[in-house]
């Protein structure tokens, strides 16, 4: 797909970024159009794919090994989007971002195959609530940091205005 065109649906799937953040993806060309992949995606997946099925193949973890596959491959990941959201730091390469999708890949799917024989088990919760609680606070700095912030532009900005009596006096005088 050609960044002039207007973004297709499958597009935004494959990606799920806007055209103007492509340098988050890696881009093929298929069929004479541009294709772009989410970095991280392409790592997360395959990942979660060979974790599942390896974990299906050697059956169930023992509870040490759920505990450190659920809660440590998925921190970079975490820490990584924390970082450049919270931060407003530059995103990493792309390498960077498929490496810590590998580890988000290996997680999710390690919490598949978890699931699989102890449904909702206290790892596979313990995960779900780390990465929930992880967003909720990225987002709930991000607003306190940067919404107070904008807040207090838009507050000093229309403190600045004039009355709508001072800008009449000013712009309309009698008999013009």
């Amino acid at each position: 797909m050609e960044d002039t065109e207007r973004q297709s649906f499958l597009s935004l799937l494959l990606s799920h970024h806007p055209v103007e953040q492509w340098h988050l993806c890696y881009r093929v060309r298929l069929a004479g159009r541009q294709w772009a992949l989410c970095a991280r995606c392409l790592g997360i997946y395959p990942a979660l794919a060979v974790t599942l099925l390896l974990g299906q193949l050697g059956g169930p973890w023992p509870a040490w090994a759920e505990w450190a596959v659920l809660m440590v491959p998925p921190l970079p990941a975490l820490v990584d989007w924390a970082t450049t959201a919270v931060e407003r730091k530059p995103e990493r390469p792309n390498w960077f971002r498929l490496v810590t999708g590998l580890g988000m890949g290996v997680g999710i799917g390690g919490a598949f195959h978890v699931n699989s024989y102890a449904l909702l088990s206290e790892p596979v919760v313990a995960q779900f609530a780390y990465i929930v609680l992880t967003v909720f606070l990225v987002r709930l700095v991000g607003f306190l940091r940067f919404g107070i912030e904008k807040r207090r532009r838009v507050k000093a900005r229309l403190a600045s205005r004039p009355t709508l009596e001072e800008y009449i006096r000013d712009n309309f005088r009698p008999g013009e």
